[in-house]
């Protein structure tokens, strides 16, 4: 059941010092979503070098439903061969401080924060969690912790494949494959306020909302093979990987850089870290950036040049498996929202 305001999630009534047990997402196996349930388990103690948040908003990524079906195969040489290590789910957060921990300087209790967590922490899909210094900032007044929370690993994945990996230029060709999604709805506006022309491929439903975002030129890629374009790029940005790193390079113009941020599957996966490896011309995301440096940037990014998240939906806690359900069909327009706290 999808909500419009966070006035309607429950257990508004419990203040923060009667709370002895909290509700998280849990998962003990992995498979299709009806591994996951939502449980009450005890709130989480505060330990050194953490910070307790009360959650506000957590936003859902395609990481979460492959963390839960564990794809690629390989990735459970780090979750855990045959169950996971870790039962929570959920890397972005917004919310306010409910506690620190003595030895952590620049926060207090009542700041407004975001940030990732920890890949040693339970995740963000609860009421309470605890989380690290590493990957937290203060939250942006102008920012809702709706909006803040679609920061996260979309965001960051967008800055760092827009920033890191070719100095754009004013007017240099930027192609964005899979724009309407989390990661292409910020990679947009960011190649725009660079000075890019930004040529922008999705579905044909999808076109005006990237021409709202500031896209040149918009493909369908339902009509047109974008790898048989005669046109180069400047930079590729390719958040699909349904083509071979091959046959996309062939859309590259002298000295310029194919970033690749998803496979179609572990062996696509396997690939593209193979050829990147070879080819100055391919990058290939395999880890973010997650610093608390790194996410200001970021924000600041997001602030000065009035980047507004997309959010497609916003769910309550109670329907969190139906936002992951709905992530994993690929339709998301933008980013999907778990309001927990209003």
């Amino acid at each position: 059941m999808l909500i419009t305001t966070a006035a309607r999630v429950t257990r508004d009534s419990l203040t923060t010092q009667e709370t002895t047990s909290v509700r998280s997402l849990y998962f003990d196996r992995y498979g299709n979503s009806e591994v996951l349930s939502l449980r009450d388990v005890a709130k989480p103690e505060l330990q050194p070098g953490r910070v307790l948040v009360q959650v506000h908003a957590a936003s859902v990524n395609p990481l979460d439903w492959r963390l839960m079906k564990a794809e690629p195969f390989l990735v459970r040489l780090s979750l855990g061969l045959l169950k996971p290590k870790h039962t929570g789910l959920g890397a972005d957060f917004s919310g306010v401080v409910e506690a620190v921990a003595d030895d952590v300087p620049g926060f207090a209790a009542g700041d407004a924060v975001c940030g990732l967590m920890a890949p040693d922490l339970v995740g963000s899909f609860a009421e309470f969690a605890l989380v690290s210094t590493e990957c937290l900032v203060h939250k942006p007044a102008s920012l809702t912790h709706q909006q803040a929370c679609a920061l996260g690993v979309a965001g960051l994945t967008a800055y760092q494949g827009i920033h890191d990996y070719r100095a754009i230029q004013h007017g240099d060709r930027v192609m964005i494959n899979g724009a309407s999604g989390g990661i292409g709805t910020f990679a947009i506006p960011m190649a725009k306020a660079l000075g890019a022309h930004v040529t922008a491929v999705c579905s044909g439903r999808n076109h005006d909302l990237v021409r709202a975002l500031g896209a040149d030129r918009v493909i369908d890629y339902q009509r047109e093979d974008i790898t048989e374009l005669s046109e180069t790029f400047d930079l590729v940005f390719d958040l699909i990987g349904q083509h071979r790193p091959s046959r996309m390079k062939r859309l590259l113009s002298e000295n310029g850089k194919l970033v690749l941020a998803s496979a179609a599957d572990g062996w696509g996966f396997l690939r593209a870290m193979l050829v990147s490896q070879k080819d100055d011309a391919v990058e290939l995301i395999v880890e973010l950036e997650k610093s608390a440096s790194r996410l200001q940037q970021l924000i600041d990014c997001v602030v000065t040049h009035q980047i507004e998240p997309v959010l497609d939906r916003t769910y309550a806690l109670d329907d969190v498996i139906e936002a992951i359900d709905y992530v994993a069909t690929k339709r998301a327009r933008g980013k999907v929202v778990i309001s927990i706290r209003g």
